[in-house]
């Protein structure tokens, strides 16, 4: 009788705890995350807004009971691995709010798996009071909150062998489980007391509606002890959702790479073990160490646990950070191609159950303790972008496209096997997940390139790497499966994922990539023509760094100089994308120094102190935000890189992001540089100073401090790494390229070896596969130094300044117009597809840089203007327009003593850009590119893009004019003395359009002059010399398709005439006739049409009195 009892009591046991083996998971999902050192209700929200939706399975959260207050280092994120007691308050939250975090996920089908550190309290070196308020003294073993006293931890002589009291030999089984792990006092497991504690805090998360534990630390306790504690557990709680019976999923951490007599498997009796063998190897693979075809038998194949004791993983919070187990082969976010290649592989292979890491950013070569982003020790709220990333540090790689996905494809192939695997001999591998998903990996040095079967029925497939399907449609590549289940795969090694992955549900719809989908939603609201770069003189697309990534039809980047980050978003959406600006060059967004004398220039932005992306202009997640705001809007996003150097020798202090620095002694630990990092005397430079004196020596330009700003080596590894990590940050952020600052003071060579280095651009910005980032070089060429601008065209395009100078001395009169007839290369300029072009940059319009006095600026509107058209009409190079702020002269000898005079500020803190009604800017803010001349030229630019410049008309002296193809027309007088009258041909189709330049076309009717092109193709000009805009300017898009007629005030317009009489505005004084266009408003009501024509003949114009209204003046044309 007895013996029968035990057998049915024996099973009862175990078709209970088989729930130990088991997560738990809502149907359906397959994969824990582990949100490092979240707050609860940030766990709770991530549930609800894409752990849900996304098809997680489950988050392991951070302990969540009491711990020690750990202010030496300043909170780590190991205080919460030293105990206080079991009540529910921590940095993370209150137990209220762990409560409801955890109803919540549930809720929302992702359960809550606790780490559990039930083998320790605190240090013995530990006293004070824990983050629920209790005290507690690690000395005396003193822990009231639970309470717990000296009797219940182990201790020499009585259980520790090891008279130290800590662990000193790990081969012996009995000091590794009775004595203290790195100090912690160690509880007595085998005490009914301390397990009934254990028990009632694990039971108490249990009924809070928690579906497991991670059980930290369990190699050092005994597996009996364990197993005493774990079958007392309470079945989970069927309020929360979970079937009768359901036991609670247990994953115990065990460190076993074999080395060891405690074994893994000593623990399979109570639940899983951590399988720290597998991020190992895979880390090892992938690095290289190993081949990817050994993979065929990945699993216990390698000698790792039996699939149903494994929780594996590429890494976890330990060893991420060196400690734990796996080596400096592991896997990490830092390594973000490999990283993503290893998740993927582990999502698509059957064995175990995965875990996926969310961890935080620190700076791993100073400080492997530091605690998650926080606010005087208060964890910081996990900020969410616009492109589904985090912000303020939070790494987040679970919300990495590339993994996201993969668990979504995890679910789908869920229950079926591994199958047609096929490698190539060495790192291309593909196999299939029955006839539910298939995937392939290119690690190799070669193209994969292959007919592949898949496995999955016919039909188009969305690759889950490289996009997603959104309203039925997919942003990423699209495979063909034939009838046979073939398709043709092809996976560049260089690609940024060299994977593809596809699963069932095969999408119906026709593919259209996202930046395609993005243009069809932007073309109701822009006035732009979508073209075909290419002929004529335009810079072509071209593949790799020369290419500027411009979304389809736009031409022209804007630099708007110190801006916030937060205000360069609102402006891509609020105005340019409207109205068809490419791109943003935005000012250096790393850590730089916080210059106080003079007080906080504009060049303090060009002085790094780490690279951070902590500024003026705003933080990190500002900055993230910034660039999906507007890469949404299809603008953009081109950053001042300074990779040159850091700091001046003589400052030192805390930068903007609170990193220290000293220049004198070349210490930056917020990168990690020190003095064999940057070129010195007699090292590297040549002059005894340090900084350059001789630019006539090309070793001293490039190996010498400029300006004395610390001079980095680009040819050393780890200097060439860290620029190469800050620039491939800013590409997963979303930016197109880069501005390298100073470039002509860094070897050619060692630039082209950076950029190689640099990642495509990032598929989830809506940049095509393969896609390079745009790189202009700061190189001043201006011909008198052996160092040229020709030097740098393999690495990318060159600022081009002779441009500004030359344009700048001829509209000033120091040469004519009409000698632009050969502009570009014919004077000397580089090639148009090496030529970053613009009038005037940051420095130059500060007497900087190069050009001279005569470059123009917005203190010579008129001619700036003039300068701007000429440039955005022109085909030659890449166009950048400048946006200023404002600030006094003050010149001395010369020389302007204020041009270090930073951005308008309050108390160091820049201020927000005022937007006034009328579209310019105020306070102390230029914004040259919301003139009316320029944004109009920028799109003018954008519908003749793809036409060669034909039509060249000019005066023989200072008024030119010429066609692009028939898509535009300009005409320009820079005549000093007198009105230009012409007869020119335009090459536009007959017609009447809107002059660009002196008004917009706004609902049919136009602001500005009405130019009227005749049947053969030729207008009538008339320009005065006393026009504030003596410019004319028209394209395709600025044509009526009906002849404008709104009403005249005091003109008789029935036809024919042989007179029109115009009133012009009262009280308006005029110099001349032709002034007459620039006074008629939209709400005069003035035809600006029949403006136009009385302009045309100008000549046959006289003034006189109108009778209907004495003494008050009218213009009459006589025609």
């Amino acid at each position: 009788m007895f013996s029968t009892t035990l057998s049915i009591l024996a099973i009862a046991w175990l078709a209970v705890v088989r729930g130990q083996w088991e997560p738990n998971f809502a149907p359906g999902r397959t994969t824990v995350v582990h949100l490092f050192e979240w707050k609860w209700n940030n766990i709770a929200d991530e549930c609800e807004r894409f752990l849900g939706p996304m098809g997680y399975g489950g988050v392991q959260v951070s302990p969540p009971n009491e711990n020690a207050v750990i202010s030496e280092p300043y909170r780590p994120w190991w205080e919460r691995y030293q105990p206080v007691s079991y009540k529910l308050e921590t940095r993370s939250g209150t137990e209220a709010e762990f409560a409801s975090m955890v109803r919540r996920c549930n809720t929302a089908g992702v359960r809550i798996y606790v780490d559990a550190v039930v083998n320790h309290m605190t240090g013995g070196g530990s006293s004070g009071t824990g983050t629920g308020g209790s005290s507690y003294n690690g000395g005396t073993k003193d822990y009231p909150g639970v309470p717990f006293g000296p009797n219940d931890f182990n201790s020499y002589p009585n259980e520790c062998p090891n008279p130290s009291g800590s662990i000193g030999d790990y081969n012996n089984p009995i000091e590794v489980r009775n004595c203290e792990l790195v100090g912690l006092r160690d509880l007595k497991l085998g005490t009914d007391y301390v397990r009934g504690m254990l028990v009632a805090y694990l039971n108490k998360l249990i009924g809070y509606g928690v579906a497991g534990f991670r059980v930290d630390a369990s190699k050092h306790m005994w597996p009996g002890d364990m197993e005493a504690v774990l079958s007392q557990l309470s079945n989970l709680s069927t309020d929360h959702g979970f079937p009768p019976n359901s036991r609670a999923f247990l994953f115990q951490e065990v460190i076993d790479l074999g080395g060891e007599p405690i074994k893994g498997d000593e623990y399979f009796g109570m639940g899983r073990v951590t399988e720290f063998k597998y991020g190992k190897f895979l880390g090892e693979t992938f690095r290289g160490f190993g081949q990817l075809k050994n993979l065929v038998n990945w699993g216990e194949g390698w000698g790792m646990y039996p699939n149903n004791n494994a929780l594996v993983f590429v890494d976890n919070h330990d060893n991420q950070r060196g400690h734990g187990a796996g080596g400096e082969n592991i896997l990490t976010y830092r390594v973000a191609r490999l990283y993503k290649m290893a998740v993927a592989f582990m999502l698509a292979h059957p064995y175990g159950v995965t875990r996926v890491m969310s961890s935080y950013d620190w700076t791993p070569y100073e400080n492997d303790w530091t605690g998650p982003p926080n606010t005087n020790g208060n964890i910081d709220d996990v900020p969410i972008n616009d492109d589904l990333s985090c912000g303020g540090d939070w790494v987040c790689e679970h919300r990495w496209r590339q993994i996201y996905n993969m668990v979504k494809f995890r679910n789908v192939v869920s229950g079926t096997t591994l199958n047609n695997w096929v490698d190539n001999g060495n790192n291309q591998i593909a196999f299939c997940r029955g006839d539910k998903g298939f995937i392939a990996i290119n690690n190799d040095s070669s193209p994969l390139i292959l007919s592949l079967q898949t496995c999955l029925p016919a039909g188009q497939y969305c690759d889950v790497i490289s996009g997603n399907v959104e309203g039925g449609q997919c942003t990423g590549k699209t495979i063909t499966v034939g009838n046979d289940g073939m398709a043709s795969i092809s996976i560049n090694n260089s690609d940024e994922d060299p994977m593809v992955a596809i699963h069932a549900e095969p999408a119906s719809a026709p593919v259209l990539l996202k930046e395609q989908i993005k243009w069809e939603m932007l073309l109701n609201n822009l006035i732009l023509a979508v073209v075909v770069f290419g002929g004529g003189g335009v810079a072509e697309v071209v593949e790799g760094q020369w290419d500027p990534n411009y979304v389809g039809g736009r031409q022209t980047m804007v630099h708007l100089f110190e801006w916030k980050w937060n205000d360069i978003a609102d402006e891509c959406e609020r105005f340019l994308a409207p109205i068809g600006y490419a791109g943003v060059q935005v000012s250096p967004p790393n850590e730089n120094a916080v210059i106080t004398s003079p007080n906080r220039p504009w060049w303090e932005r060009y002085q790094p102190v780490s690279y951070k992306l902590e500024t003026r202009s705003g933080t990190e997640a500002e900055f993230a935000s910034m660039v999906s705001r507007c890469n949404k809007v299809g603008v953009r996003i081109y950053v001042d890189a300074v990779i040159n150097h850091c700091t001046g020798s003589g400052n030192s202090g805390v930068g903007t992001g609170g990193s220290p620095f000293r220049g004198d002694s070349y210490y930056y630990p917020g990168v990690g540089y020190n003095s064999s990092h940057f070129n010195k005397y007699p090292e590297d430079c040549p002059n005894p100073s340090g900084s350059i004196v001789n630019y006539v020596d090309s070793y001293e330009v490039r190996d010498c401090a400029l300006s004395g700003l610390r001079d980095l080596k680009q040819d050393n590894a780890f200097v060439r790494d860290k620029l190469v990590e800050f620039l491939n940050r800013l590409i997963d952020y979303g930016v197109a390229g880069f501005r390298f600052d100073a470039s002509k003071h860094m070897w050619p060579q060692d630039l082209n070896v950076i950029v190689k280095l640099l990642k495509n651009l990032s598929t989830a910005h809506g940049f095509d596969e393969n896609s390079r980032p745009f790189i202009f070089q700061e190189v001043i060429d201006l011909g008198n130094e052996p160092i040229k601008g020709s030097e740098y065209f393999d690495n990318g395009c060159v600022t081009e300044f002779k441009y500004g100078k030359y344009l700048g001395e001829a509209l000033r009169g120091f040469n004519q117009l009409r000698w632009l007839v050969n502009w570009g290369p014919g004077w000397g300029m580089y090639p148009s597809e090496n030529a970053l072009v613009f009038v005037d940059n940051h420095d130059n319009q500060r007497g900087h840089g190069a050009g001279g006095r005569n470059i123009l600026t917005f203190r010579d509107a008129k001619l700036y203007k003039m300068a701007q058209a000429f440039t955005l009409a022109h085909p030659y190079g890449f166009a950048r327009v400048m946006s200023s702020y404002f600030w006094e002269q003050n010149f001395v000898l010369g020389s302007d003593k204020n041009d270090w005079v930073g951005p308008p500020s309050t108390n160091g803190s820049i201020n927000t850009v005022t937007v006034n009604s009328d579209m310019t800017c105020s306070g102390g803010w230029i914004c040259e590119h919301r003139w009316r001349q320029i944004y109009n030229m920028a799109r003018f630019r954008n519908v003749v893009a793809g036409t060669g410049l034909n039509n060249w008309w000019d005066n023989g002296n200072n008024a030119i004019a010429f066609s692009r193809g028939d898509k535009g027309f300009i005409v320009i007088s820079n005549e000093a003395f007198f009105s230009v009258y012409a007869e020119i041909m335009t090459g536009m189709a007959p017609g009447q359009y809107c002059d660009v330049i002196s008004g917009n076309k706004e609902n049919g009717k136009c602001t500005g002059k009405v130019i009227t092109v005749d049947s053969a193709g030729k207008v009538r000009v008339a320009i005065s010399n006393y026009d504030s805009d003596p410019v004319i300017a028209i394209h395709a898009l600025s044509k009526f398709d009906h002849l404008p007629t709104p009403p005249l005030i005091g003109a008789d317009i029935a036809a024919p005439s042989d007179e029109l009489q115009l009133s012009l505005l009262p009280d308006t004084p005029h110099s001349h006739p032709s002034d007459l266009a620039d006074n008629f408003s939209p709400t005069s009501h003035i035809s600006l049409y029949f403006a136009d024509f009385c302009m045309k003949f100008i000549m046959r114009c006289h003034l006189a009195v109108q009778p209907t209204t004495p003494n008050r003046p009218a213009v009459h044309c006589i025609t």
